[in-house]
C-alpha cells in the first residue's frame, strides 16, 4: 500500500506539494513553541558569585497547595528566606567544609558627575570563598565603613583603594572607605559589579538581618553532590528548603534569570497552545481540500471494485509518507523560527543576552507525532463519506457536489462552537484582567472554527446575495457566479483560512490595544496624588525617607507603594486550584487624597491591619464578599487569613488587590514610589521645589508626577503586547502561507474545468476574467466573515473595559489587514489560473483531477 501511496502522490504532485507545505510549516510552527518552552525549563547560565560552592541552599520558591496535581503551583515574587541559625548547624555536618549565608543587597552606588546611579548587588566579605573572589589591590573589608569593589566597577567609577565611594540603600547614601579591589580567581566580572562590605555591615543594610537569601556551601573532600543534598534535607528538619547543585546554581544566583525562564513558559505556553491549535485545524482543513478534490476518482475506485477499507488504507499511506517527510524537514525551519523570536524578545528587554536558547529533540519529535497522527486522522475522517458510500452515489455526488446535504455532524459542532464562542466573549464581563481580556481571542478562534463547520449551511445565502449582480456580466461573470455556488464545500475550505486571517489578527491586535487603553485609561484616573517620587536603583525608600517625606510641610498625604502579589487558594469542582493577584502596599490615611480605585462598595477608609481590598471581578472570582475573611499566601509564602473591606473597579491599571503595609510586613521590599498631595496651604509649585530640594539629598530618588506616572504604565503595556505580538506575527506568518497554500490548491486542481470550458468555446480571456470574479467573490466573504468573527467578542471587550463597543487602536490595522488579504486572496486564485490556462486544452482535458 505504501507503493501506491508513493506513486499516487508524485501522479498528484501539485496537490501533495500543496499539503507537503503545510505540514512542513505546521511542523515548525509547533517545534518553535516546544524549543521556547524546553528553553523555559532547562536554559541555564554559568554561575558566578557561586562557581566555587558544590550547592546553595534557597527557600522553597514555589507554593504548592496539598491535594494539587504538580500543575497547581505558583512561582512566589518574593525571596523565601532562610533562619541565619541554619548555617550554622549545616556548617556542623560531617559532609560540609564551609557555609555562608549570603545576604542579597539591592544597593546604588553613586557615578561620577553627570551620570546615574549604578545598580550594584551587595554581599559580605565572608560569602566571597563560594566563588572565590580574592583581593587584586589593597585588602578586604576588615570593619564597618570599607567596602570592597570588583575590579571592573572600580574601572568604570574611577577609583581605587583608599578612596570614598557612595553607596545607596533603602535610597539613603553612605559614604564608603575602598579596601581594595576584588576579582574573581577563574572568571571576570559578570552582569554588572559587585561590591563585598564587612559581614556586619551586610547584616545592618539586609531587610531581615535574621534571615539569609541563601546559604551557600562548600563540600568536604570526597562528599558527591547527592550525599550533601541529602544531608542539608536531613539538617533543615522542618525548613522547607530547595538544595541546588551544579548548573542549578545559578537560579539562585540570578534572580532575573529564573524570571526570564518564567517568562519563557508563559510565553512558550500561550503561543504554543495557539500554534498547535491552529496547525492542526490548518492541516486538517487542507487535507479535506484534497481529498475533496479526488472525489471523481475515489468514486471511480468504489465503482472497480475497490473496498472501502483499501481506500481509507491507501489514503492513511499517503497521509502518513507526506507527514513524516514533511515533519522531519519541518523542524530546522522551527529551530530557525524559535531563534528569531528568542533574538526578538533579547532586543525587547525581557530576556537576558546571555541565557541561551537550548535545543534538544523532544521538541520535534513531539512536533513530527502530531502532525503525522493529525494527518492520519484528518486524511482518514475526511475519506469517510466516499469510501463508505454507494458507488453509483458517489459518482453522482462527484458531478454534482452541490446536491451532497452536509453531514449532521458538521452542523451540531458548529452549533457547540457557537455557544464556546459566546462563552468566551462574555468572559471580560467577570474578569477584568488579561485573562478575560484572552476570552475575546478564544471566542474568535472559536467563531472561525464554526464558520468552517458550518460552512455549507452559512455560506449559501451569503453566496446567492454576493453573485446576484455577477449574473449580468456576460460570460465571465456567469461563469464566476455558477461556480461561486457549485461547490460549497469547496468554497468553505478555501474561505477558512481567509477568515482566520482576517478574524484572528483583528482580535489579537485590537485586543493589545484595548488592554493598553484600558490601562492607561484608569492609571489617569485613579492616579490623584501631584507628585510622585521614584526610587531608581537601591531596592526602594526606607522608612526613614518616607518619613522625612511627610515631615515637609507642603505635604498633606503620603502614600508609600510597595509592589507584590499575593495569592489567594481556591477550589474549583473540588480540586485545589491557586489565584494571583497584584498587590499594592498601602497606608489608610490619606489614601483617598491620592489614589481613587473607583469604589464599588465597602470603605478603603478601613484598609488597617489584617485587611484587603479587591477589584471586584477578582473577589467574584474567589467567592468573596465584603465583610467576609480570605486566607491568602502574602509574596513569600507566608499564610494569612485577612478581611475583605472594599472592592473597586481600577486593577487593570492600579493593582488587583491592596493591603496596609502592616500586614505585608517585612514579606515584601521597600516602597519603590511614593505618592505625595500637596497641602491645602501650599500650591503645587511649592511642593515640586521642595521635593525638588529634598531629592537633590538622594541620588536614587526622582521626582515626577502623575502623567510619567501613567507613561510608565503605558510602557508596560506596550511591553507586554509587544511580547504577545511577537507570537502573533509568526501564527499570521503561517496563516499566510495556508492561505495562499490552500487557494493555490484549489486553483489548480481545476485545470481540467478550465480546459472543458475552453473546449466548449469560452475563451482564456472569459476564463481568467471568471476567475478575478471569482476571487472578488471569496475576498468578500472572507473579510465579511472575518469582521463579524472579530467584531462581535471585541465590542464586548471594549465595552466592558473602555465603555464604548468600538475598540481602541488605530482605523489604519483594519485597513491594512483587509488590504493584505485582498492582496493574497486575489494573487493566489489568478496567478495559478493564468498559468493552468497556458496549457492547451487538448492537453488539460486529460489532467488528473
Amino acid at each position: 500500500m505504501l507503493e501506491i501511496a508513493r506513486k499516487t502522490l508524485r501522479a498528484r504532485r501539485s496537490a501533495s506539494v500543496g499539503t507537503f507545505i503545510a505540514l512542513m510549516c505546521a511542523t515548525a510552527l509547533i517545534t518553535a513553541s516546544g524549543v521556547l518552552a524546553e528553553s523555559g525549563l532547562r536554559s541555564s547560565v554559568d554561575p558566578h558569585r557561586y562557581a566555587g560552592a558544590d550547592a546553595v541552599v534557597g527557600g522553597e520558591q514555589t507554593l504548592r497547595l496539598p491535594g494539587g496535581d504538580f500543575t497547581v503551583s505558583e512561582r512566589l515574587p518574593e525571596p523565601v528566606r532562610l533562619p541565619a541559625d541554619l548555617v550554622g548547624e549545616l556548617e556542623n555536618l560531617d559532609e560540609v567544609d564551609t557555609a555562608a549565608g549570603d545576604h542579597h543587597l539591592s544597593l546604588a552606588v553613586a557615578a561620577p558627575e553627570g551620570q546615574d546611579p549604578l545598580p550594584v548587588s551587595g554581599h559580605g566579605w565572608d560569602t566571597a570563598p563560594l566563588a572565590p573572589f580574592a583581593p587584586q589591590e589593597g585588602t578586604a573589608p576588615e570593619r564597618a565603613g570599607e567596602v570592597a569593589l570588583t575590579t571592573g566597577l572600580a574601572e568604570d567609577l574611577g577609583v581605587g583603594p583608599g578612596e570614598t565611594v557612595q553607596l545607596v540603600s533603602g535610597a539613603v547614601p553612605e559614604e564608603y572607605r575602598v579596601s581594595g579591589t576584588v576579582t574573581h580567581q577563574n572568571a571576570g566580572d559578570s552582569r554588572g559589579g559587585s561590591v563585598f562590605l564587612h559581614p556586619e555591615e551586610a547584616d545592618r543594610l539586609a531587610q531581615e538581618p535574621d534571615a539569609y537569601d541563601a546559604i551557600g556551601i562548600v563540600a568536604a573532600p570526597g562528599v558527591e553532590a547527592d550525599e550533601l543534598t541529602r544531608a542539608v534535607e536531613s539538617a533543615a528538619e522542618q525548613t522547607p528548603v530547595t538544595v541546588h547543585t551544579g548548573d542549578a546554581v545559578n537560579r539562585i544566583e540570578f534572580s532575573e534569570v529564573d524570571e526570564a525562564r518564567g517568562l519563557l513558559l508563559m510565553i512558550s505556553g500561550s503561543f504554543g497552545g495557539l500554534a498547535v491549535l491552529i496547525s492542526l485545524f490548518v492541516v486538517a482543513g487542507t487535507l479535506a481540500l484534497s481529498v475533496n478534490a479526488r472525489r471523481r476518482e475515489l468514486a471511480v475506485l468504489r465503482a472497480i471494485g475497490s473496498t472501502p477499507g483499501q481506500i481509507l488504507r491507501m489514503l492513511g499511506a499517503e497521509a502518513l509518507l507526506l507527514s513524516l517527510t514533511a515533519g522531519l524537514l519541518g523542524c530546522l525551519p522551527g529551530v530557525l523560527v524559535a531563534r528569531a523570536m528568542h533574538a526578538a524578545f533579547e532586543r525587547l528587554g525581557v530576556l537576558p543576552p546571555d541565557l541561551p536558547l537550548v535545543i534538544g529533540p523532544l521538541p520535534m519529535v513531539i512536533a513530527v507525532l502530531l502532525i503525522t497522527l493529525t494527518s492520519l486522522i484528518a486524511g482518514v475522517a475526511v475519506a469517510l463519506r466516499p469510501a463508505w458510500s454507494n458507488p453509483a452515489e458517489a459518482m453522482r455526488e462527484s458531478n454534482s457536489p452541490a446536491s451532497e446535504p452536509p453531514a449532521r455532524w458538521r452542523g451540531v459542532a458548529g452549533m457547540v462552537c457557537v455557544v464556546l464562542a459566546a462563552s468566551a466573549a462574555m468572559t471580560p464581563v467577570a474578569l477584568r484582567n488579561d485573562l478575560g481580556a484572552a476570552g475575546a481571542s478564544s471566542a474568535a478562534l472559536l467563531l472561525v472554527i464554526a464558520v468552517a463547520l458550518l460552512g455549507p449551511v452559512l455560506l449559501r445565502p451569503l453566496v446567492e446575495l454576493l453573485v446576484r449582480p455577477l449574473r449580468r456580466i456576460r460570460v465571465s461573470g456567469f461563469l464566476a457566479a455558477e461556480s461561486a455556488g457549485a461547490d460549497l464545500r469547496r468554497l468553505g475550505a478555501v474561505l477558512t483560512p481567509l477568515v482566520l486571517a482576517v478574524g484572528f489578527t483583528l482580535s489579537m491586535v485590537h485586543t493589545q490595544s484595548v488592554l493598553a487603553g484600558a490601562v492607561s485609561a484608569q492609571v489617569e484616573r485613579g492616579i490623584e496624588a501631584d507628585a510622585v517620587v521614584t526610587d531608581t536603583g537601591s531596592g526602594g525608600a526606607g522608612p526613614g525617607v518616607v518619613e522625612d517625606l511627610a515631615a515637609l510641610p507642603q505635604t498633606s498625604a503620603v502614600t508609600p507603594l510597595q509592589e507584590t502579589r499575593v495569592v489567594v487558594p481556591r477550589s474549583v469542582f473540588g480540586d485545589p486550584e491557586l489565584a494571583s493577584f497584584s498587590a499594592w502596599g498601602v497606608e489608610s490615611e490619606g489614601l483617598r487624597e491620592n489614589l481613587d480605585p473607583g469604589l464599588v462598595e465597602g470603605d478603603l477608609g478601613e484598609l488597617t491591619g489584617a485587611t484587603v481590598a479587591m477589584e471586584r471581578s477578582g473577589a467574584r472570582l474567589i467567592g468573596a464578599d465584603v465583610g467576609e475573611e480570605i486566607d491568602i499566601r502574602l509574596g513569600d509564602g507566608t499564610p494569612t487569613t485577612v478581611r475583605l473591606v472594599a472592592t473597586y473597579d481600577r486593577g487593570l491599571g492600579l493593582s488587583e488587590a491592596m493591603l496596609p503595609r502592616e500586614a505585608l510586613g517585612e514579606h515584601t521590599g521597600p516602597p519603590a514610589r511614593i505618592l505625595l498631595s500637596a497641602d491645602e496651604e501650599a500650591a503645587p509649585e511649592e511642593l515640586e521645589a521642595a521635593l525638588g530640594s529634598f531629592t537633590e539629598r538622594y541620588p536614587t530618588l526622582q521626582l515626577t508626577d502623575k502623567d510619567e506616572f501613567a507613561d510608565g504604565a503605558r510602557a508596560e503595556a506596550d511591553l507586554a503586547a509587544w511580547v504577545n505580538l511577537i507570537g502573533l506575527a509568526v501564527i499570521l506568518g503561517y496563516i499566510a502561507i495556508a492561505v495562499v497554500n490552500s487557494l493555490v490548491m484549489s486553483t489548480a486542481a481545476r485545470s481540467r474545468e478550465f480546459a472543458l470550458l475552453r473546449m466548449i468555446g469560452a475563451t482564456r480571456r472569459q476564463v481568467l476574467s471568471a476567475q478575478r470574479w471569482e476571487a472578488c467573490v471569496i475576498i468578500v466573504l472572507a473579510i465579511l466573515l472575518g469582521t463579524v468573527v472579530a467584531a462581535l467578542p471585541l465590542a464586548v471587550l471594549s465595552l466592558v473595559f473602555l465603555g464604548s463597543p468600538v475598540p481602541a487602536g488605530s482605523p489604519l490595522v483594519y485597513l491594512a489587514v483587509v488590504a493584505l488579504t485582498a492582496l493574497l486572496g486575489f494573487c493566489s486564485v489568478v496567478l495559478p489560473a493564468r498559468s493552468a490556462l497556458r496549457t492547451p486544452p487538448t492537453e488539460g482535458i486529460g489532467a488528473v483531477d
